[in-house]
């Protein structure tokens, strides 16, 4: 039919048309049934459909009826049509027994016919408001049935076969909305709700609950199941996903209700499951006194803004108030995203924060001081570094220049400065270091500590100095050195999902949960102590492989059987250099509760300034040495500066 491709705005001028003709059917319809004749009105009973024509234009606009799309027409747009007709009636009444009659100088009476007189029945206005709901209600409907019909045969060879998990709004919306997609074949829907099995939704019928998943899958392969519960709580999607991990469909979910409230997301912009689903866990409220403290009305500075977890921490300052956030990143795209970013989020919130980026490093320690002195900054969270384990190994001299010496200069100032808050973002992989990133994380863990201890003179006479923090916790979820996108990757291509060794596991944590975490340690008053963030149980990576694979809808390819190369494998490919198999969060056992129950204290002994400062003087000549020795000197002072407890 050509109506479905005629543009939005013409569609709308033949709704008006159409429903200007169906307003005077209706009341003709109406005037036909009580007297039981095909009623033809005289000259004058003409105004009476005149009218009604007249006002229901501007009742129809009112209440939404052109801007309504009509195959997604439901429930509330009926309701509406129900309200701006009974509406219409009700002024159409006014208007003919009190302006019509003045300005035609005519008599209308209600009881009974007089020849001389304009017949008006009382039961006309029930008869209209019913006529009224049959022909403008009952056109939309017959629209969208005919017109926008769901394609029950789809013809495309790229079929996709799903299942709806949910019964709720969430589901009903994503029904509506996959019905007309000539590339997807709606089975049914599935629901826990065992009460609702063989009822119908939208014309579709409810198959049961998970349990009919397999039965399902046994005929009809392969199976996609759209997850449209957009509320369910983390602990009960957990459990969900992980019953559909072994069942070999391809697992998909709706935006989250964040991002449907937002904007950020529709309905039918599907997603593959987020891994959090699989390891997050139910986040505790924070304690907003420690979340607040070192930030609202602070001017509060960002090193590495525009990486994961730096640009994470902006996100989650930004709604406390700081008075400035200064962000500061080498990487000159990074920097203009999450400022944009800002700035749009800014004006969401209509805050008064002030954002200011700073394109430049920290090694270069003329801007480091230039920016803390010009801008006043009170609290400095260090997530500038570089992270990848395996790029550090072959740059060794970058690393110690960037993490080591760059994060010297940041700390240095502070103190020099005398700003309230420096808090450093560490690693797992400082404690007991095996590679270049660990090493020089654990050096710049020294560095503060020193620094601190260098302090207490001062503090000692009750002047006020800088109160330094270090932050130690394993891997986030989707931060940029995080295995997940490679494994997406890997998965998308077919496989083989590559693994370093079969026994290897890591901590991890949500990006949103460490960052949260990581702005209330700020706040904890500390002697220069390692808090380390409660990451739970560490994670076997080849099980994390297994279910990346399930959930994507593939199985993992079986060796033993001769011939059969569907699938994805796994392959180990050996440690990496410097790669360990489990990654630990304390250097000794003695660690203490804090006022928050996800973060730790650990009890670590520190290292003289003095130990440190030597350090720093022989890196500082390091240029003459090569890699191998420089990586043995690192990795030497890191151990030998580990478990001094």
């Amino acid at each position: 039919m050509f109506i479905p491709e005629l543009s939005r705005r013409n569609k709308r001028s033949l709704m008006i048309a159409t429903d200007t003709i169906l307003v005077s059917l209706s009341l003709w319809l109406a005037f036909s049934l009580r007297f039981g004749i095909w009623y033809w009105p005289n000259k004058d009973q003409v105004w009476f459909f005149a009218t009604a024509s007249i006002l229901a234009l501007p009742i129809f606009i009112q209440f939404g009826f052109y801007k309504t799309v009509v195959r997604f027409m439901g429930n509330k747009a009926m309701l509406e049509i129900f309200k701006a007709t009974g509406l219409l009636v009700l002024l159409w009444v006014l208007a003919i027994v009190t302006f019509l009659p003045f300005y035609l100088d005519i008599r209308i009476t209600f009881p009974r016919f007089i020849s001389s007189e304009i017949i008006f029945p009382r039961s006309i206005p029930i008869l209209f408001w019913i006529s009224l709901l049959l022909t403008v209600g009952g056109s939309r409907q017959i629209a969208k049935w005919i017109l926008f019909r769901p394609n029950t045969k789809p013809t495309s060879k790229l079929i996709r076969n799903v299942l709806i998990y949910g019964a709720g709004n969430g589901g009903i919306e994503l029904a509506t909305s996959l019905s007309h997609d000539s590339e997807v074949n709606i089975l049914g829907i599935i629901d826990d709700d065992k009460t609702l099995k063989d009822h119908f939704i939208q014309d579709l019928k409810v198959l049961g609950d998970r349990t009919e998943i397999e039965k399902i899958k046994s005929k009809t392969n392969p199976l996609e199941i759209l997850l449209a519960m957009p509320s369910m709580k983390r602990n009960q999607r957990k459990e969900l996903v992980k019953y559909l991990e072994d069942k070999e469909v391809s697992v998909r979910t709706m935006p989250s209700l964040n991002d449907l409230a937002s904007g950020k997301a529709k309905i039918i912009d599907l997603q593959r499951i987020d891994i959090s689903d699989l390891l997050g866990r139910e986040e505790v409220a924070p304690n907003e006194k420690l979340l607040t403290a070192c930030i609202s009305g602070k001017i509060v500075l960002v090193t590495g803004a525009g990486g994961s977890i730096g640009s994470e921490l902006c996100r989650q300052i930004l709604p406390l108030k700081p008075s400035l956030i200064v962000l500061l990143d080498h990487a000159e795209h990074n920097l203009y995203s999450i400022n944009l970013e800002l700035t749009n989020l800014k004006e969401t919130l209509n805050s008064d924060t002030k954002i200011v980026p700073v394109l430049g490093t920290i090694t270069n320690k003329a801007l480091v001081e230039a920016t803390i002195n010009e801008f006043k900054v009170n609290t400095i969270y260090h997530a500038a570094a570089y992270k990848h384990v395996a790029l550090l190994e072959n740059n060794i001299k970058g690393g110690v220049l960037n993490n080591i010496f760059g994060t010297y200069n940041v700390a240095k100032t502070a103190a020099q400065q005398n700003i309230d808050n420096f808090i450093l973002i560490s690693t797992d992989k400082a404690v007991r270091p095996t590679n270049i990133m660990g090493a020089t994380k654990r050096i710049t863990e020294l560095i503060i500590q020193g620094l601190s201890l260098k302090l207490e003179a001062e503090r000692e006479k009750k002047i006020k100095t800088t109160q330094f923090t270090i932050v130690r916790f394993g891997n986030v979820l989707g931060s940029s050195g995080s295995v997940i996108p490679l494994f997406q990757k890997q998965i998308e291509n077919g496989g083989p999902v590559t693994i370093t060794h079969p026994e290897v596991t890591r901590y991890f944590m949500t990006i949103s949960e460490a960052t949260q975490l990581v702005l209330q340690t700020g706040s904890i008053e500390n002697d220069c102590n390692v808090f380390v963030l409660n990451m739970g149980e560490p994670v076997s990576i080849l099980n994390l492989a297994k279910q990346m694979i399930y959930l994507s809808g593939h199985k993992l390819k079986t060796k033993n059987k001769e011939g059969d190369k569907s699938g994805i494998d796994i392959q180990f490919i050996g440690l990496q250099k410097g790669e360990k198999i489990h990654e630990e969060l304390f250097n000794g056992e003695h660690f203490s509760a804090t006022e928050h129950p996800m973060i730790m204290r650990s009890q670590e002994d520190f290292c003289s300034w003095e130990e440190v400062d030597k350090i720093l003087a022989v890196l500082e000549s390091s240029n003459n040495l090569d890699q191998n020795d420089l990586r043995k000197l690192l990795l030497d002072f890191s151990q030998k500066n580990n478990a001094r407890n």
